[in-house]
């Protein structure tokens, strides 16, 4: 296989699960908007309810961990991936050896 078509597919994948991945979270984003909206309904008649208000900031504070760990798990990544490419190029290619006619052997 020819490296360009190679890393093409690779890439054609990738952009794929990127885009599946950007679906299931737009699904994902318009149920908690509908269960957001059902809360704010039903809490805004409960005493008490005032105590939710910080539940943004919790939010807030999980996504911040949450792109923090995402980078480190790409530089990670990248990485093992450039380790493996250090093996790989490390491979020794043995050249061909000469038949006893002279010719190299196929």
């Amino acid at each position: 296989m020819n490296n360009t078509v190679f890393t093409d597919t690779i890439e054609k994948l990738q952009n794929q699960g990127l885009e599946t991945l950007k679906q299931a979270q737009a699904a994902q984003i318009a149920a908690v908007n509908s269960v957001r909206d059902l809360v704010n309904n039903a809490t805004s008649k409960i005493p008490g309810s005032a105590n939710l208000g910080n539940v943004p900031a919790v939010v807030t504070q999980i996504n911040e961990l949450n792109a923090s760990y995402a980078v480190k798990l790409i530089e990670q990544q990248n990485e093992y991936v450039n380790q493996l490419v250090s093996l790989f190029k490390s491979v020794a290619v043995k050249p061909e050896a000469p038949a006893a006619d002279g010719t190299k052997e196929a």
